[in-house]
């Protein structure tokens, strides 16, 4: 029996959290292939609080492309907690390894995913993330979605995109998006004074 499979049997066996807390710790450090799996699998069913967190700032250490990849289909999951986790950990964890799983949130039917992986994109470290906002902005046909790029495209972006912004706002003409726009024009182009807030 290999170290991550017998870690793995005593993290499901103990009912003791500080021992539980302990084995996360051990499957972080041994960056073994499956240990992201192990460990998504060990939130999704763990009720304490600490063991929770300890989950979560483990797959942070553990190898990116592994833990993008368990974490990513989290975001459908009716559980908030697990939608959380995962948003979390892909603001993160995001890089330039993990840009095709991106891609592919952001063609997800649903909505809510593609604005969850908007924001894990924007808030994130991700040297592509500008290039996935500005394609979900042109392409993308939900105002919620759209306006979200927007908002970090004005924090993130150059001057450039004032045009792409502009053609958002031709393609909606709705006040929520109109009043997004406004701010990111504003920031886009260095008027600070005229953001609204």
């Amino acid at each position: 029996m290999d170290e991550l499979t017998a870690l793995t049997e005593v993290l499901e066996r103990t009912e003791d959290a500080g021992e539980r807390v302990d084995v996360v710790c051990k499957i972080a450090a041994l960056r073994a292939p499956g240990s992201a799996k192990v460990l998504v699998q060990a939130f999704a069913r763990e009720t304490d609080l600490m063991v929770r967190e300890t989950i979560v700032a483990s797959l942070l250490i553990c190898d990116t492309e592994e833990v993008v990849e368990e974490v990513a289909p989290l975001l459908k999951s009716e559980d908030a907690s697990l939608r959380s986790m995962a948003f979390e950990v892909l603001a993160y964890k995001g890089d330039e390894k993990c840009m095709s799983i991106f891609e592919a949130l952001l063609q997800e039917a649903d909505r809510d995913v593609r604005v969850m992986a908007v924001h894990a994109l924007g808030r994130g470290t991700c040297p592509g993330a500008l290039s996935l906002l500005r394609k979900a902005a042109a392409v993308d046909q939900d105002i919620n979605v759209v306006g979200a790029a927007i908002e970090y495209i004005s924090e993130i972006g150059e001057p450039g995109d004032a045009e792409l912004v502009e053609k958002c706002r031709e393609r909606f003409s709705h006040p929520y998006l109109d009043f997004i726009v406004q701010r990111a024009l504003a920031r886009l182009r260095g008027e600070f004074d005229k953001i609204a807030s």
